[in-house]
């Protein structure tokens, strides 16, 4: 009395959950990249608008005899970034919540360097902390550094 009928069934469903869940890896890995590349995407406008901003204002520094400047005033990129991308921050974390007050993701406070001194050749680096959620519950968080740099060249030289 060996009724084999009803195993093909179990192996069905256990390829097509095997399947399923390959394709929930995929679109939760394309869903984290979307995420970084939309932040980095607009932390670029912010990063770019403040060096061009920079620019204006060493180049009327100069127009006026000026030729030193000292330094870059720093707070205006932040304060921008922060209403841009609309983040909220804590300590030296920023973070964006969904609308439903979950986390989207946070990320570190952007650290602006010089590529070379006494130049507009910047670099702007941070690490993004994007949570992994599978069913409500938050899996684990992908870890991924960002590098961003913008440099004003003159056209004439």
């Amino acid at each position: 009395m060996k009724n084999t009928k009803g195993e093909v069934y179990v192996w069905v469903c256990v390829f097509v959950l095997c399947v399923v869940t390959v394709f929930s890896v995929i679109f939760t890995y394309a869903s984290v990249i979307t995420t970084v590349r939309l932040q980095k995407t607009n932390t670029e406008v912010v990063f770019d608008s403040f060096v061009a901003n920079n620019s204006i204002l060493i180049f009327n520094n100069i127009k006026q005899g000026k030729n030193a400047t000292e330094g870059l005033n720093t707070a205006p990129f932040y304060t921008t970034l922060k209403h841009f991308c609309t983040l909220d921050e804590s300590g030296e974390m920023y973070y964006a919540i969904d609308t439903d007050g979950t986390e989207k993701y946070r990320m570190t406070k952007p650290h602006m360097d010089f590529l070379e001194d006494e130049t507009l050749e910047l670099v702007l680096t941070f690490t993004m902390f994007v949570p992994i959620r599978f069913g409500g519950v938050t899996v684990t968080t992908a870890t991924i550094p960002v590098r961003i740099t913008s440099v004003l060249q003159s056209k004439i030289t």
